[in-house]
C-alpha cells in the first residue's frame, strides 16, 4: 500500500485563495499520482484502474496550506518513492533551465544593451566628425580611418557597383 501527502499553499494561488477548481486539480493530481505508481508496478494501469481501483482520499486538512491524504491500496510503497522522485526531480529540473534561461536572458539583455551604446557611440562620433568635415575640414586618414572602423561595426562593405555595358 501506498500513502502520499499533496501540500498545496492556496494562498500563493492565482486568486490568493481556495477554489473549485484547485480542488478538482489536486484531487486528478493524486489520482494521476495513483495511475503512475500502477503503470510502475504493472506495465499498463487500465486493468488494475478499471477493475481493481483501489485509491482513496483519506483526510483532508485545511487550514492553509490544504493537505490531501491519499491511499493506494494495491500500489507499494517503492512505487509511490519513484512517481515522487521523478515528480521532484522534474520540477527540480525546470528550475534548473528556468534559471539557466533567466541568465542567458540577462546576458543576452546586457549584451544588446551594450551594443546599442556602441552604436549610438558611433553614431555621435559619426555626427561629430561630418560636422567637422563640413565646418573645417579634417584630414582625409581620419575620416578614412572612421569610416572603415564603421563598416567593420556594422558588417558592411562598400563596393564600386559593376558598370553598365553599353550595347
Amino acid at each position: 500500500m501506498g500513502e502520499i501527502v499533496l501540500r498545496s499553499d492556496t494562498k500563493s494561488t492565482d486568486f490568493g485563495h481556495l477554489t473549485t477548481i484547485d480542488l478538482e486539480l489536486n484531487s486528478i493530481i493524486l489520482e494521476l499520482v495513483y495511475l503512475a505508481c500502477l503503470g510502475f508496478e504493472y506495465g499498463k494501469p487500465g486493468a488494475y484502474y478499471l477493475f481493481k481501483y483501489d485509491a482513496k482520499i483519506t483526510a483532508l486538512d485545511y487550514e492553509n496550506p490544504l493537505h490531501l491524504f491519499g491511499y493506494f491500496g494495491n500500489v507499494s510503497k517503492k512505487s509511490v518513492d519513484w512517481v515522487l522522485a521523478r515528480t521532484l526531480f522534474y520540477t527540480e529540473e525546470k528550475a534548473k533551465r528556468q534559471a539557466e534561461a533567466d541568465k542567458k536572458a540577462a546576458e543576452a539583455e546586457r549584451i544588446h544593451q551594450s551594443v546599442i551604446e556602441k552604436k549610438l557611440g558611433n553614431l555621435e562620433a559619426a555626427h561629430k566628425l561630418r560636422q567637422k568635415l563640413v565646418k573645417d575640414g579634417v584630414d582625409p586618414d581620419e575620416a578614412n580611418r572612421m569610416i572603415a572602423g564603421l563598416l567593420v561595426e556594422q558588417r558592411a562593405t562598400l563596393l564600386i557597383p559593376e558598370q553598365k555595358r553599353s550595347a
